[in-house]
């Protein structure tokens, strides 16, 4: 089992009941995908409708897939490790969301910053 630590900010630590950050085990194996889209939402169950909503971007309340049928994410940034997930890449090619989670990873999810 590995252990990875996820920090919320704003109104997604609001959400989950003002919760800065949590720990979770996940197996070996295990990608941010999967974290976002199974492993949050399970454990805060009463929110993950809204989570999913949140995080993802949806079409009459249904997520949206890309062509690989990976999640389109919305307007979050999600970081792993003080990077962008989308920077991530292995063998020449970005693994964005498909990323395996390593033990002792940090993973930060901040809002949309608004401003003009």
């Amino acid at each position: 089992m590995l252990k990875v630590k996820v920090r919320l900010f704003a109104s997604l630590r609001e959400l989950l009941g003002n919760i800065r950050e949590e720990e979770y085990e996940v197996e070996d194996g295990t990608t941010l995908m999967d974290l976002l889209l199974q492993h949050i939402p399970g454990r805060h169950s009463n929110v993950s409708k809204s989570w999913k909503e949140w995080i993802f971007e949806t079409e009459r309340r249904e997520i949206k897939f890309d062509k690989d049928g990976v999640p389109v994410l919305s307007y979050y940034l999600i970081l792993v490790n003080g990077r962008s997930y989308n920077s991530i890449s292995e063998d020449g090619r970005r693994l964005g969301l498909m990323y395996k989670l390593k033990d002792g990873d940090e993973i930060a999810i901040l809002p949309p910053v608004g401003g003009g």
